[in-house]
Parts: structure tokens; C-alpha cells; sequence
């Protein structure tokens, strides 16, 4: 068994522990040095780590305690609330982006299929290492924090939406859209359920002890 994914980890943790506190000294936050390790050890740079399936699992699991992280601290009264606020910021996110990607690939390229579809990559935020960033300054339960990711959450589910109609080569039709945004609503509806009963319980039980 090859245990070089060990030296790999090593390397991770310490090139993002020196740049993390590089950052942090010129008061950014620490994302932004694990970031800049990224590139210093991928392919851009030094190319010392190479993707592979146990770095990747690693790497999607802590986005998602991330992401878990974030649903547990956020306000869901706030957030229900700001729906319309978060739709109206997410469409300029989209739209702003998706125009001036298309307008700028068409410099390189007339495909009128690649320029659409660079233009949708582009609108996509990264909505983790935003959450990230916000919880680090503690900015993520205030109403700032909360409209950020909102709209990240929007806009991510519209550039989702547009790929898919990209992906499709025109063969869509309004039955598989509906289905799309059903399953998007299925997931958020189960979500927020589940949430609500964690929250219940953990109520009930401290309730209990106390």
C-alpha cells in the first residue's frame, strides 16, 4: 500500500499552518494563506501534490463540516426572511458576471456555446471558502453575514439551473426544468426539517438536564 498520501497530508498542514499565519500577520484572513498554499504546491507552482482520491475525499469532507458548520450557526428566522433580498443580489451576481464572460470570451472564440458556458462557470462563488472567512472574523451570524451566504446559496442554484439548460444542448423542455427546481426544493424542504427537529430535540434534552 502506498502511504506517500501521508507525506502529502504533512506537507498541507504545515505549508498552510506558515502561510495561515503569514496572513493573519497582515490581518487577512486565514483562508487566503491556504489558498496561496494551494498554489505553491500544486501544479501552478512547485507541483509537489498530486490530486489523488484520498486527498480529494478528505478535501470535500471538510468542505462539507464546513457547510454544516455554517447551517448550524446561522439564523434560520433571518435567513427565511431575507429570501427576496438574497434573490435580488444573487440575479446581479449572476447576470453581471454571465454577460461580461461571454462578452470577453467572444475576444478569443465565436462558439456561441463556449462563450454561454464560460460565462455560467464563472458566475459560481465558492461559497465555503466564503463561510470560512466569515467565521473566522465572526461576521457570520450579523445581517451581513447571513445576506452573504444567502445570496451565495441563490446564486450557486442559478448557475446550476443555467448549466444544466447549457449541458442539455437545447434538448430541454419546461417538464425537466420543473423537475430540477423540484428536487432543488426537496432538498432545502428536507434540510430545514431536519434542522428544525435537531434543534427541537437538543431543546427537549436541555430542557431535561437542566
Amino acid at each position: 500500500m502506498d502511504y506517500k498520501f501521508l507525506l502529502d497530508i504533512g506537507l498541507i498542514i504545515l505549508f498552510v499552518k506558515i502561510f495561515s499565519m503569514a496572513t493573519y500577520k497582515i490581518h487577512m484572513p486565514k483562508m487566503l494563506g491556504g489558498l496561496i498554499a494551494g498554489v505553491v504546491l500544486g501544479p501552478a507552482v512547485f507541483n509537489l501534490i498530486e490530486s489523488n482520491t484520498i486527498l480529494e475525499f478528505l478535501a470535500n469532507l471538510g468542505i462539507i463540516f464546513i457547510m454544516f458548520l455554517a447551517g448550524m450557526e446561522t439564523s434560520l428566522k433571518k435567513f427565511m426572511a431575507g429570501t427576496k433580498k438574497f434573490v435580488m443580489i444573487a440575479s446581479l451576481g449572476v447576470v453581471i458576471p454571465l454577460l461580461f464572460g461571454f462578452l470577453f470570451s467572444k475576444c478569443y472564440t465565436l462558439n456561441s456555446s463556449l462563450n454561454l458556458f464560460f460565462g455560467i462557470v464563472i458566475t459560481a462563488t465558492s461559497v465555503s471558502i466564503t463561510v470560512e472567512s466569515l467565521m473566522e472574523m465572526k461576521k457570520l451570524k450579523t445581517n451581513v453575514g447571513t445576506a452573504i451566504l444567502g445570496a451565495g446559496v441563490v446564486d450557486d442554484i442559478i448557475g446550476i439551473i443555467f448549466l444544466t439548460l447549457l449541458l442539455s444542448n437545447g434538448h430541454f423542455t419546461f417538464a425537466s426544468i420543473g423537475i430540477l427546481l423540484l428536487k432543488i426544493l426537496v432538498f432545502f424542504a428536507l434540510a430545514i426539517g431536519l434542522r428544525i427537529c435537531y434543534v427541537s430535540i437538543f431543546r427537549m434534552a436541555r430542557g431535561k438536564t437542566s
